[in-house]
């Protein structure tokens, strides 16, 4: 009888698991994004020293390449804004996903939280994608297939649809040309860093009107 009553809630607690992680992941989304952010940068380092790489190197702090970044950002922000403003069949697809995914996840974050999102996908993503991958393969191929190779693989990464992954492959060359003309990882760590904070912003404060 012991065995019987037993059995039920031990399946039931495995079949539950998957469901209970979504749950804790739509309860918890800021701690969920800073976890999976900071993973990359953790992956990032690791890879770094498995394959003798040193991108800490090559973030040089100044006033120059901060100025060189917000301007670097303005024209990324301004075009993705105004491309929200089409209602061209795929930036609608788009603008579904944001709204209907993003959006909730993040509807209850302030933006202290979404600062620190930001900042920390601009540090794990761009250590992983520009300062190991980008710089490992132009040391093997050179700088044109580096960044053609880092700039796929950060869109596939990002590749919600095709559209999206097109975008995130054009942002990727984009960011590793910063990285390329500056020498200063600094650069595409804070332009990433800005453009996601500024977007996520305006998604979710600025553009919201009172009724």
């Amino acid at each position: 009888m012991t065995s019987q009553t037993s059995k039920p809630p031990d399946c039931s607690e495995e079949d539950q698991r998957p469901s209970r992680l979504g749950a804790l992941m739509k309860r918890r989304p800021i701690m969920f994004a800073l976890g999976f952010e900071s993973a990359l940068a953790v992956l990032a380092l690791a890879l770094a020293l498995i394959f003798g790489l040193e991108p800490w190197l090559g973030i040089a702090f100044s006033a120059g390449a901060l100025g060189l970044s917000i301007a670097a950002t303005v024209p990324i922000v301004a075009a993705m804004l105004a491309l929200m403003r089409f209602r061209w069949a795929w930036v609608e697809a788009l603008r579904r996903i944001v709204e209907d995914h993003l959006l909730p996840l993040f509807s209850n974050a302030g933006p202290t939280a979404i600062f620190a999102v930001a900042l920390m996908a601009g540090v794990g993503e761009e250590l992983l994608f520009r300062g190991v991958i980008q710089a490992g393969v132009e040391e093997l191929f050179g700088p044109i297939a580096a960044l053609a190779i880092a700039s796929l693989l950060f869109g596939l990464a990002h590749a919600l649809t095709a559209a999206y992954f097109v975008l995130t492959c054009l942002m990727g060359l984009y960011l590793g040309w910063l990285y390329q003309v500056t020498g200063n990882l600094l650069v595409p760590i804070a332009v990433h860093f800005l453009y996601d904070w500024i977007v996520l912003f305006w998604y979710l404060f600025a553009r919201q009107k009172p009724a």
